[in-house]
């Protein structure tokens, strides 16, 4: 067995303990604090490989959140950029267009482009959420509802909808303008994927930790189970249902309403209609 000497030992702690801005200290001869030295430098070795499996694990997680996003970015313009794409074929191959042909392919052309200016901007928003870091603050749930309700009051018009209130909304701890997106979302998916016409309850009731409940409940088809699973991620099959809609909302919902410390959810029998719901805190005032 190989011997070492005092100055030998030292040469290997300090090879072994050296990390930028720790004094290594006085060693005495005797082998038992040397060897409480060297499991203490083993020790913090193995918390040090703790730490890069979960900066490792941090990175695969946002790496594949990248992905999605990627893929989210792609498969929401690839159809509008299409159609952009076979009207001004459609132009090159017609010899002699007539003035309404032009009028017909620049309206398409119009259409489209409008719905990539909306895809671009629910994209953005939902990097905008998935980044930012929102104040909370006590949040007038009955105005919020109101502006979502004059929002959408051409959609409300125009399939003559019904929507009932309660008398009074409890107030939430949030974000004003995010929570106002979550539910335009929700009333509008309530609009176009319900009954003809549509009925659309909404409306929120507390629960026992302290957790707000708000929903929406329309008198729709309803919702297969297969088809619910994955409704609030990118792609979801509730986009699928219909050739109406970029299948963004529910992820952007997801997203915000998990950054403000609640959690979403819906609740579907087919030929039952939906409810789709998020919690939200209570403000303090209703709290109490």
């Amino acid at each position: 067995m190989t011997s070492y000497s005092y100055g030998q030992r030292i040469s290997l702690l300090e090879f072994l303990y050296r990390k930028p801005g720790v004094t290594l200290p006085d060693v005495p001869e005797a082998p038992e604090t040397l060897a409480c030295l060297i499991r203490d430098v083993f020790d913090d070795l193995q918390r040090s490989k703790v730490q890069l499996r979960e900066q490792i694990t941090s990175l695969e997680e946002r790496n594949k959140e990248l992905e999605e996003y990627a893929y989210m970015v792609a498969h929401n313009l690839k159809e509008p950029l299409t159609v952009l794409i076979m009207i001004a074929d459609s132009i090159k191959n017609v010899p002699d267009p007539t003035g309404e042909d032009l009028r017909e392919c620049l309206l398409q052309s119009q259409s489209a482009a409008y719905d990539m200016r909306r895809i671009i901007k629910s994209l953005l928003f939902f990097a905008e959420v998935s980044k930012a870091e929102a104040p909370r603050e006590a949040v007038h749930m009955a105005q919020v509802v109101e502006n979502v309700q004059a929002r959408l009051s051409y959609m409300i018009r125009e399939q003559q909808a019904q929507l009932v209130f309660p008398q009074v909304w409890p107030n939430a701890l949030g974000y004003e303008p995010w929570i106002e997106e979550v539910w335009a979302n929700f009333l509008s998916n309530a609009l176009k994927y319900g009954g003809r016409p549509p009925r659309v309850e909404l409306g929120a009731s507390p629960r026992s930790d302290g957790m707000l409940r708000f929903w929406t409940r329309d008198n729709g088809p309803g919702i297969p189970p297969e088809s619910r699973t994955g409704l609030f991620t990118r792609g979801n099959p509730l986009s699928r249902l219909s050739h109406r809609g970029d299948g963004l909302g529910l992820p952007i919902v997801h997203s915000i309403v998990e950054k403000l410390g609640g959690e979403v959810g819906v609740e579907s029998e087919v030929g039952q209609g939906s409810l789709f719901f998020f919690t939200l805190p209570a403000a303090a005032s209703y709290a109490e």
